[in-house]
């Protein structure tokens, strides 16, 4: 295929290729020699490509938006994706003035209030249910299970969307049977977006409801980056420190190798702060520069240079109100006046910075993804087809030495799976030991790298203490990913582990090709980290935690921190693992204030400090041996479905062979193969197209 030149080239054609995909599977379905289900389970699928189809076409990147209590998040949020309206309303008395007022997709408040964790998702036309006007929403409560949704419906008064997600707001406006139960989070899906972009809108880590706190830690690994909101009235201070440091980390430590998530810096509502000041500039240029110079003196590179790949551009100072107002200005034909809010909003070059991150390679890896999840569904079927033309090409004498060839394959695979497992999970455990051997080194080096420094520190004060954390993050890094470290050790391991399962496999089935055929029917151990088939065991993220730390004789964290630990591995940022340790800051922290608060003295501060470093050096490797041995068991766990997978199409194949044995006079063979040959063709292209498109993500 002709390889697409950006973004948007490469979306039109994988929307093309799953809209000729929709087309296959109806042609597919009135396939001859298939089993009574098939039909229906096309249709299914088909229903999947279409699903992904509004994927593609929409939610491009996702974005983790982030701030303190009033920082105008949420009203920011409303304004990006063209959900703000700034509307009239009468007066609260009799010889009151008529007003106005600002009307969102979520609800938005000016002093501090609760709230659960909320997403603007946009989806298009092909969506199944009306997300118009202001959108669809529809919430998950905490007694019902992690993908259980239920529906409240298209366009909610705000009052609504404020009783699901807001805690101090009238539950009376829920529908009846949501009355008195948790809501853990709120989905909004909305169309005719002016942003690709799925945001997260989160209340931030360390919520008091641990419900709400997994789902903000899962939002902010999914996010591809990350917009930190804080108002124009305000500068950054020592209290935004704890925040901002935690989404350091995570853009530090969770990325992969060589390539960082990126952060927007937004000063909101600049309409509140646009006074002139002695140097006749507006107020809220110079929080502007506050803010930046902020940033520059607390988050520094070892050598004292400000980290520019955090910091990157600096604030981008906006009013989403501004642009609300202008809106409302161009309704009423004051075009001239609706122009010059809309320059003064600052709204467009804000969503032109986010529309860089998806044509900066964001989003080629997110169609990439996509075209992975559309050709594990055309794979399986596509293969099912070609194995029927193939039998049907050939003579009877031939199918029986097929048959025979296809049932000693299944006896094989029954049999052969225990032992191979028993192998791989030993040479797995080898290759986790060897690779973990460097931290019976790392407390010492710590100690080396930052005693002198904790000692000379005044830890009483935020700024100070956030700089030692600083340098702790930056030299446990450098230690991980150096010559000798545990990542470029485990990297190689890696490696090496993925070629003994081709060689396992190569020598039970006597077949070293078998192991580059497995699902798609392929299993593509240089490839594992791709988006994977839904699984087809019952297995779970919890259950593949608690086996990966027995076989490394781990007290798995499953309650703690399994969950996330199995979702970096799912996610392939394990490879290679520099995000191991994204929110082992997080916890070292939480260790120092509690110090801070006890310690009688700064002498004795400072010496719990610096013994906590062999605590915090134990919990790095604990957490980074859980982490590659979750890695090394979904390999295994994976190769054992797909090789359940392939007996499956073993048996399928084996009993047409039986069918066309048995009569083999009653086969109009001609006119079935005139029936699959265009089928095969067309899925073969269909392939080719995603699998080019998947390769494109590799260089994003």
């Amino acid at each position: 295929m002709t390889v697409p030149r950006d973004v948007d080239e490469a979306r039109n054609v994988l929307r093309a290729a799953l809209g000729d995909g929709e087309t296959w599977f109806e042609a597919a379905e009135a396939a001859p020699e298939v089993s009574g289900t098939w039909p229906q389970e096309l249709r299914e699928e088909a229903g999947a490509l279409r699903r992904l189809r509004t994927r593609v076409s929409t939610t491009l990147i996702n974005v983790a938006l982030l701030g303190y209590f009033s920082s105008g998040k949420s009203f920011l949020l409303s304004g990006l994706q063209g959900g703000l309206d700034l509307v009239d309303v009468p007066a609260s008395d009799p010889d009151g003035e008529p007003g106005e007022k600002y009307v969102g997709l979520l609800p938005s408040s000016p002093v501090p209030t609760t709230a659960c964790p909320a997403s603007v998702v946009p989806v298009d036309g092909q969506a199944e249910v009306d997300a118009s006007g202001t959108g669809f929403l529809r919430v998950r409560f905490t007694d019902a299970p992690p993908d259980e949704w239920e529906d409240v419906g298209n366009s909610p008064a705000p009052s609504v969307v404020a009783a699901y997600a807001m805690h101090a707001a009238d539950i009376a406006d829920r529908l009846r049977p949501h009355r008195g139960r948790e809501v853990a989070e709120v989905e909004l899906q909305l169309a005719d977006t002016p942003l690709p972009a799925k945001f997260y809108d989160l209340p931030g880590v360390g919520s008091p409801n641990p419900v709400h706190d997994t789902i903000v830690r899962r939002a902010l690994l999914e996010a591809d980056c990350y917009l930190y909101a804080t108002p124009a009235d305000r500068t950054l201070s020592d209290e935004d420190l704890k925040l901002i440091r935690d989404l350091y980390d995570h853009c530090l430590l969770s990325g992969p190798q060589g390539r960082r998530k990126r952060v927007v810096w937004v000063v909101t509502a600049i309409d509140r702060a646009d006074h002139y000041d002695l140097r006749n500039q507006p107020a809220w240029k110079a929080t502007v520069d506050r803010n930046n110079q902020y940033l520059k003196e607390n988050f520094t590179l070892p050598s004292g240079e400000p980290d520019l790949g955090f910091f990157g551009g600096g604030f981008i100072a906006v009013s989403a109100a501004r642009e609300a107002r202008a809106a409302k200005l161009a309704a009423e034909g004051a075009e001239a006046a609706s122009h010059r809010e809309r320059n003064k909003s600052k709204m467009d070059e804000l969503r032109q910075a986010l529309e860089d991150l998806i044509s900066s390679g964001t989003g080629i890896r997110h169609i990439a993804a996509v075209a992975a999840w559309a050709r594990q569904l055309i794979g399986p079927r596509h293969e099912v087809l070609d194995q029927l033309l193939q039998t049907e090409r050939l003579e009877i004498d031939e199918l029986k030495e097929r048959l025979e060839n296809q049932r000693r394959r299944v006896h094989l695979v029954e049999t052969a799976l225990p032992a191979m497992r028993e192998e791989l999970e030993r040479k797995l455990h080898d290759r986790v030991r060897r690779s973990i051997r460097p931290f019976s080194r790392l407390a010492a080096h710590l100690h080396g790298q930052l005693d002198a420094t904790i000692r000379e520190t005044d830890l009483n004060k935020t700024a100070k203490a956030h700089q030692v954390q600083l340098l702790k993050a930056q030299t446990l890094r450098a230690w991980l990913e150096s010559a000798t470290g545990p990542v470029t050790l485990w990297s190689q391991e890696y490696d090496d582990f993925k070629q003994d399962v081709v060689r396992t496999v190569d020598r039970y089935f006597g077949d070293r090709q078998l192991a580059g055929r497995l699902p798609e029917f392929t299993f593509d151990v240089n490839d594992v980290s791709v988006t994977q088939q839904p699984r087809r065991s019952t297995t779970t993220g919890y259950d593949i935690v608690q086996r990966a730390a027995a076989l490394v004789g781990l007290a798995a964290p499953v309650a703690a921190g399994g969950s996330w630990v199995y979702g970096l591995a799912a996610a392939g940022t394990l490879v290679p693992p520099a995000g191991l340790v994204a929110g082992v800051a997080a916890l070292v922290y939480a260790v120092v204030q509690k110090h801070k608060r006890s310690a009688s003295s700064l002498d004795v501060l400072r010496e719990e400090w610096i013994q906590d470093i062999d605590t915090e050096a134990a919990a790095v490797q604990e957490q980074f041996t859980l982490a590659v041995s979750v890695r090394g068991t979904e390999v295994i766990d994976h190769l054992a479905d797909n090789l359940a997978q392939y007996r499956e199409m073993l048996e399928e194949s084996s009993a047409l062979i039986q069918e066309r044995i048995a009569q083999p006079e009653n086969r109009a063979r001609q006119e079935v193969i005139d029936q699959l040959e265009p089928l095969c063709a067309e899925g073969t292209r269909l392939i080719s197209v995603l699998r080019g498109l998947e390769r494109l993500g590799d260089g994003a």
